[in-house]
């Protein structure tokens, strides 16, 4: 490996080097205090005024980003005595990604595992304001436990700006808007090289390179601008993960899924489909309060947290934490506590008494009641003679019946009521074929039960058009050459008023 002296820096000891980028070396140093191996990313030397101003880029978003468990930690960022400034990180030593997708057949639970996770730490940066812009196998590593961490934001851009665009940028994982003469990126063009990441993964290969055949730069350009990847063809690879990543990979950004959380979401469904537990979705939401309250909400699958303290004997215990049963176990996940009220103590599940100050009976005849309290107390006393009315008109029922029920039952209790605590289904995982001319939109609903309808929602080129409520668990959707047809399903559970959430909606193009 070919790699410029290492810098000396204090409190470190060189061990060797791992790594080399176009503009950064990586070795392989002891911290002395405290002892520990860490990674540090060295510019080189020679580096120009826009790489400098990269690497400091880079330096400030991980110091931003890093506390998130699936961004690489950065522990320090300096110059050294002789110029070059470094990144002191986290030490992965591997097995990477990069290598592994080249070498092994991962498997399918592991990877929706994976990509899930750093769909979280996208979709973090994002809310943010930071694209990353070089999405890949080999810009996530694995740390000792084994979980993935997304690196490398040294072209990471602000609020989407394009300045530097071409100086790393990654063909093979790249969307086709990166690759245009006048290239431009959004979220959409991240989530794309999610998607094409994840698809690496699956299928040991980029997307777009075809084995056998020429694979150079200016080929994989024109087959990312052209072409559509062909399906994994792996056994267990449920065709709903296909459809997944060709919907994420599309070659309008407006035809990908809008958000990675939203990506992300149709993985958790499909780990579902398959049988297995989703994995959370971790957000650091920098958004303000109040600002984007309907993108903020935290639920079974998704764990939104802004930086926030919990005081413990403020945690009011009537809130109680939401479980999620999937693949025959159960998460439990704790909702966002809500303060007890000064001034208050929960008694039980259902009842709070005041503890305002204790008067003796002097002090309560020596003070003089307003008209309102003085009306407040006669409803009380009515209340309680009423209530005590009531117990002895029941008692002398039951003397003259024996102890038994009396003969007429109250109305209205000679029917079990309906269900009204019942849990709504999840949302189903949707996929997609041709089948004869059409497009067959089927779904999964991962928790069925008796007398269950969907709801089906489908848009053609963006106008919705009449909505379905059928019992079947799929649809057959004609669309028309150079048209774009979307489906979204959602489960009606019989006598359950709960709203359920929706699917994502999965889109298909007409030819």
């Amino acid at each position: 490996m070919q790699t410029t002296a290492p810098p000396e820096i204090p409190g470190f000891t060189f061990v060797e080097p791992i790594g080399e980028g176009g503009f950064a070396d990586v070795y392989l140093y002891e911290q002395r205090l405290p002892s520990r191996r860490v990674a540090v990313k060295v510019l080189k030397k020679g580096t120009d005024a826009q790489g400098l101003e990269m690497f400091y880029a880079e330096a400030n978003v991980m110091a931003q980003l890093s506390s998130h468990p699936s961004i690489m930690p950065i522990y320090q960022a300096d110059v050294s005595a002789d110029g070059r400034p470094f990144l002191v990180m986290e030490f992965c030593p591997g097995p990477h990604l990069a290598k592994r997708f080249r070498t092994e057949r991962i498997p399918v639970a592991e990877v929706l595992e994976t990509a899930v996770k750093v769909a979280s730490a996208v979709e973090t940066a994002h809310r943010a304001g930071i694209l990353h812009r070089d999405i890949k196998p080999h810009n996530i590593l694995t740390n000792v436990y084994g979980s993935p961490l997304l690196t490398d934001f040294g072209i990471a851009s602000v609020g989407g700006g394009n300045e530097g665009l071409e100086y790393a940028m990654s063909i093979p994982w790249s969307a086709p808007e990166m690759l245009a003469d006048s290239p431009h990126a959004d979220i959409r063009s991240d989530v794309f090289s999610l998607a094409a990441t994840v698809y690496s993964l699956l299928a040991g290969r980029s997307p777009f390179e075809v084995p056998g055949a020429v694979n150079d730069s200016a080929t994989l350009i024109s087959r990312i601008e052209r072409q559509q990847p062909s399906r994994i063809l792996r056994s267990d690879v449920p065709e709903s993960l296909n459809v997944a990543l060709l919907h994420g990979m599309a070659k309008r950004p407006g035809d990908r899924p809008a958000t990675a959380m939203a990506f992300a979401r149709t993985l958790q469904e499909i780990e579902i489909e398959l049988h297995r537990q989703p994995t959370r979705l971790e957000v650091l939401d920098a958004t303000p309060p109040g600002e984007d309250d309907g993108d903020a909400v935290s639920d079974d699958r998704t764990m939104i947290k802004p930086v926030s303290v919990i005081i413990p004997d403020q945690i009011d215990p009537t809130v109680r934490p939401s479980v999620i049963a999937a693949g025959g176990a159960e998460t439990i996940v704790q909702r966002r506590f809500q303060p007890v009220a000064a001034g208050q103590v929960a008694q039980g599940p259902a009842m709070r008494m005041a503890t305002g100050p204790q008067h003796s009976v002097a002090q309560h005849d020596a003070a003089t009641p307003s008209s309102g309290e003085r009306r407040t107390n006669v409803a009380v006393i009515a209340l309680v003679a009423l209530v005590v009315a009531a117990v002895v008109v029941f008692g002398a029922i039951s003397m003259l019946t024996g102890g038994k029920e009396p003969v007429k039952e109250a109305e209205g209790f000679d029917q079990t009521p309906a269900d009204a605590v019942g849990q709504p289904a999840p949302a189903p995982a949707v996929s997609a074929k041709r089948v004869d001319g059409s497009w067959r939109f089927t779904w999964v609903n991962s928790e069925p039960e008796e007398g269950d309808q969907y709801k089906v929602v489908r848009t053609l080129d963006g106008e919705e058009l009449p909505e379905l409520r059928i019992p079947a668990t799929s649809v057959d959707f004609v669309i028309k050459p150079g048209h774009t047809g979307c489906v979204t399903v959602t489960v009606i559970r019989k006598n359950l008023t709960q709203r359920a959430e929706a699917s994502q909606p999965l889109c298909q193009a007409g030819g």
